[in-house]
């Protein structure tokens, strides 16, 4: 008799994961440059999970990981601190991540979780070059205020540094992996009981 894997169990797992990854992400960075299974842990996680939790699921991974990451910043580069405005709006948009996972699994198919993925990369994507542009304006080294500026950190970014649309091709690319990866876990367990795809535990 198989045993029922409980949302719990499945978060736990996310997040275990997620650890994990961005930890060793940040030891071999040029083995994986810009690329997370955050934005696929909030994603999967709202259209999995409870939905009175499920979209905290990714807001979580980030903090506990970002907790992790206090270590490595205090030896590497003397801070040791996690809280930013950009922390924090990079919570509100994985919530929201989290929130559109909830409103595909109504109606989920793989073409719209593919579609999803893409689009939720875009969002983030476009979400955090606005606010670097916006944060940056003004500065010497930042970028103009004006839409020719917010298109140059959306495109190519600033002079000197790996064009920006680099970033975008390597998380639409990891997350769309990392979407796949955690479906073909989760849905398998799913479709042969061990976790209801579609019932109680998702209005619990």
């Amino acid at each position: 008799m198989k045993r029922e894997l409980s949302p719990v169990h499945v978060a736990l797992f996310l997040l275990l994961g997620c650890i994990i990854f961005r930890l060793l992400s940040s030891l071999f960075p040029e083995v994986m440059p810009n690329v997370s299974p955050l934005l696929a842990i909030a994603y999967v996680g709202g259209m999995y999970l409870p939905r009175r939790w499920g979209w905290l699921v990714g807001p979580a991974a980030m903090v506990i990981t970002d907790l992790a990451f206090l270590k490595i910043n205090y030896l590497t580069d003397g801070t040791g601190s996690m809280l930013s405005w950009f922390t924090l709006f990079s919570l509100g948009l994985y919530a929201l991540i989290g929130g559109f996972g909830i409103l595909i699994s109504e109606h989920k198919s793989l073409t719209k979780i593919i579609c999803g993925s893409l689009a939720c990369s875009l969002l983030f994507y476009v979400a955090a070059n606005t606010f670097s542009w916006w944060h940056d304006m003004g500065l010497s080294f930042g970028y103009a205020p004006t839409l020719a500026g917010w298109w140059q950190a959306n495109t190519v970014g600033l002079a000197g540094y790996v064009p920006t649309w680099h970033f975008l091709r390597n998380a639409m690319a990891g997350d769309l992996i990392f979407v796949l990866l955690l479906l073909l876990v989760l849905d398998r367990g799913l479709l042969l009981g061990q976790v209801p795809a579609k019932a109680a535990t998702r209005t619990a």
